[in-house]
């Protein structure tokens, strides 16, 4: 047993997938694969159940998964506890923020405990498409570029709510939405780009009375009662909670939030705030809003 097969058993525990695994390990497929079985043979346990493509841990794999990242987290204190007086001042970690900005104290706090002496640069929004070449990691539902690392952190539906119930039952037509008045972000940016092209090959107009390009003012006016709004149903829980929701039937919108990583700038603090972040999203995941 070694760190690499402990580190990939993390990764595949994390991500619920051995090709997301692999990609975080920076290796193939059929490495990680070959690395889990290893694993797996040597304790004489299985440690996921497997559904196709899909892995999960089982009660096994759970307890093992409590040890390791113990471990792991050890080691690497040990690690900075022994290399923090021959290295260099940490760089700022350069972090564009474009999705699931109600996380982004709990996205700080992760980098803290992880490395508390080096400063965040945090950005929310971007005005050209070089500008995210500056970034060494980028949280968007934007469609990654290819000559980067990118990992799905989740696929979340889009709900509709309201403070006040404007809806006959927990399911509404797209139909039923175009007069009622809407609480929307601005244009372009990646949330209302997603409702926008939702509605657009259904060819249905929304309308929109309040228009913001900050998202903590939308989820501000919806709780006021101002009108309806969309509701992404992981990264905008907590406002979720507080308002009467809706699934949009019988096709609903989805987005896809991504993890895409600097590749030029690739180090060991860049892996490890990486893994915290797909850990925090992993947890979201698990306490998303039940219709």
């Amino acid at each position: 047993m070694n760190i690499a097969q402990l580190q990939g058993f993390v990764f595949a525990a994390q991500t619920d997938s051995i090709t997301q695994a692999a990609k975080l390990a920076y290796i193939s497929q059929p490495a990680m694969t070959k690395l889990i079985h290893q694993l797996e043979k040597e304790l004489g346990v299985q440690l996921f159940d497997r559904t196709g493509r899909t892995i999960q841990l089982n009660a096994q794999g759970q307890l093992f998964f409590s040890y390791v990242t113990t471990v792991l987290d050890q080691l690497q204190k040990g690690i900075d506890a022994v290399t923090t007086k021959t290295t260099n001042k940490l760089k700022p970690i350069r972090l564009l923020v474009e999705v699931a900005s109600s996380l982004i104290p709990e996205i700080i706090h992760i980098i803290q405990q992880h490395f508390p002496a080096a400063p965040v640069q945090l950005t929310q929004r971007i005005s050209t498409l070089s500008e995210p070449r500056q970034f060494d990691f980028i949280i968007s539902s934007r469609q990654p570029q290819l000559d980067r690392t990118a990992i799905p952190l989740l696929n979340e539906e889009i709900l509709v709510g309201s403070a006040q119930q404007q809806f006959k039952s927990q399911y509404v037509t797209p139909a039923e939405l175009q007069r009622l008045p809407v609480i929307g972000l601005g244009r372009h940016n990646p949330l209302r780009d997603t409702v926008d092209s939702y509605f657009e090959a259904l060819d249905i107009h929304l309308n929109y009375q309040y228009e913001a390009d900050d998202p903590a003012t939308i989820r501000e006016l919806l709780l006021s009662g101002a009108g309806i709004g969309f509701i992404p149903a992981v990264t905008w829980q907590k406002v979720g909670r507080q308002l009467h929701l809706a699934r949009i039937i019988s096709n609903p919108p989805f987005r896809t939030i991504y993890l895409t990583e600097n590749q030029q700038t690739e180090s060991n603090v860049a892996r490890i705030v990486a893994n915290a972040l797909v850990e925090l999203f992993v947890a979201e995941r698990k306490r998303s809003l039940k219709i």
